[in-house]
């Protein structure tokens, strides 16, 4: 690229790119030793004489940056990735080097060249921020005026600005802050007295009468008497900026030579013309000054994603019940459980999934065992005359505790197992659950540890509480779903065949 440059540059603009490029090193306040190595094979390339690096001290950023205005496209992008190589070459990009690229560039692409400028002025005295981007007008900008005065959009913007670093300076909001500050000591009209009182602490008095009066004062100041106020300041031709309403920041200082070998010190600014397209531009520099971040951070939120990620990641999984009666763990690839004496095990699991964290007493079971052990009962498992659906009835008009029991588990194994409901023997199996409750709720927790993904898998797990005498599952329903054939998710809480259990 700087073979190209050698070729293609004036010798004019050779010492305007070295003169831009030393402004870069120098302005994070330190010299890398790979900075002054790139430094040297410039020259080198761009054959430099030591009286073409001395002269390079008589010219301004706004000198230098303007021999490029004219230049072709190409040129300009290789004079670009030049600088943006400087920047970046001892891997520490400093905020002011940032800025005073972004104005460099801003005032070279095609996208933002027609409305930005760099001024360079010298002999200032005031102090100038680089921290500080002020708005300031030479006409009144009604559409600069609808933007900044609208609360929200001055709120985006001060914001966007205040996160590359910048505060806005916009004198009607600071004036209406002032206003609002010490208008609530307006005591027997002292109402500036705050502001009157610290004024002649921190700042000559100058005119006693004039400092008297700061409510009037305040009241005449606009942002085109500012503008004045920051021309006479900062030592800038009245109408050396060509912009009607513009932004302005410091982007450096710097020391000039003068003819005479005097060392003047001089201040260079990026001037940003807002006349037009408000937001846009504005957003345009921010976007500039916002530099990619490298850095991964490893806590908090971040560790929880990252681990999540990672080959080891658990996560607590909701569970599908698809309508084979195949219990999937959604979060988990749909990763399909597997319980020994599937449908007895998972018809045990929802039964007390249903109950939940109450759960059902050791002595509900065996009442309900009894109940199915009777010999009238057992007479009719080995009957050919049986309907569920009257035992069922039955069931509900006996209204206890281990009635209602059997009645669920009924109605969820009707739905579960592959069994004909319309025969006796199909007791027997409700019968079989509940004997060998124990023994399924191992299988059901086997499954649910087998999965190695599975984050908190005893949640999942049936449990048995000792003092209590009770099984239980302590997962909420909130993580259980039904699917139908067609992949319709819905909650188990508000599927038919849930309310209709009797708990």
């Amino acid at each position: 690229m700087m073979c190209d440059l050698s070729r293609e540059l004036t010798d004019i603009q050779k010492q305007a790119l070295f003169k831009i490029a030393v402004d870069l090193v120098k302005a994070d306040k330190q010299i890398h030793r790979d900075e002054v190595a790139l430094l040297d094979r410039l020259q080198r390339t761009c054959g430099m004489s030591v009286g073409d690096l001395e002269f390079i001290h008589y010219i301004s950023l706004q000198q230098a940056v303007s021999t490029f205005k004219m230049a072709s496209e190409q040129c300009k992008r290789a004079v670009l990735d030049v600088l943006e190589s400087i920047v970046g070459i001892d891997n520490d990009i400093d905020s002011r080097e940032n800025l005073l690229l972004a104005a460099i560039r801003m005032c070279l692409e095609n996208s933002s060249c027609g409305w930005c400028t760099i001024v360079s002025t010298s002999d200032i005295e005031a102090e100038c921020l680089s921290e500080q981007i002020v708005y300031l007008e030479q006409s009144e900008q009604s559409e600069v005026a609808a933007v900044l005065n609208d609360k929200y959009d001055y709120l985006l913007l001060s914001k966007a600005l205040e996160d590359v670093g910048l505060q806005l300076f916009y004198l009607p909001n600071v004036i209406s802050e002032l206003k609002d500050q010490w208008s609530g000591l307006d005591v027997q009209g002292e109402g500036f007295d705050l502001l009157r009182r610290s004024m002649e602490f921190i700042v000559p008095v100058g005119d006693r009468e004039r400092l008297s009066d700061l409510s009037n004062t305040l009241e005449r100041m606009d942002v085109k008497t500012f503008y004045k106020v920051i021309c006479s300041r900062y030592n800038i031709e009245i109408d050396r900026i060509p912009y009607s309403g513009f932004l302005m920041v410091k982007v450096e200082d710097n020391y000039l030579l003068e003819d005479d070998g005097r060392l003047v010190k001089s201040v260079d600014f990026l001037c940003i013309d807002i006349s037009h397209s408000v937001k846009q531009r504005i957003l345009h520099f921010v976007a500039l000054l916002e530099r990619a971040v490298n850095l991964i951070s490893y806590q908090g939120y971040y560790r929880l994603l990252y681990d999540y990620l990672s080959s080891e990641a658990k996560i607590l999984s909701s569970v599908a019940i698809d309508h084979r009666g195949d219990f999937r763990l959604v979060d988990l690839d749909n990763e399909l459980l597997r319980f020994e004496s599937a449908p007895q095990a998972k018809s045990l699991y929802l039964l007390l999934l249903r109950y939940g964290r109450t759960g059902v007493s050791q002595e509900c079971f065996e009442k309900a065992l009894g109940y199915l052990n009777n010999v009238e009962v057992v007479s009719v498992m080995h009957s050919e005359q049986f309907s569920v659906e009257q035992f069922k009835q039955r069931l509900v008009e006996l209204n206890s505790d281990w009635s209602k029991l059997i009645y669920n588990l009924i109605a969820i194994y009707e739905q579960l197992s592959t069994k004909d409901s319309g025969k006796g023997s199909f007791l027997s199996y409700i019968s079989k659950i509940i004997q060998h409750r124990s023994a399924l709720k191992n299988y059901v927790n086997t499954g649910f540890a087998e999965v190695h993904h599975l984050a908190n898998a005893e949640q999942y797990h049936i449990k048995f509480d000792k003092t209590l005498k009770t099984y239980y599952v302590d997962l909420s329903p909130a993580l259980v779903f039904i699917q139908n054939a067609d992949g319709v998710i819905t909650p188990i809480t508000k599927h038919d065949q849930w309310n209709r259990l009797i708990v």
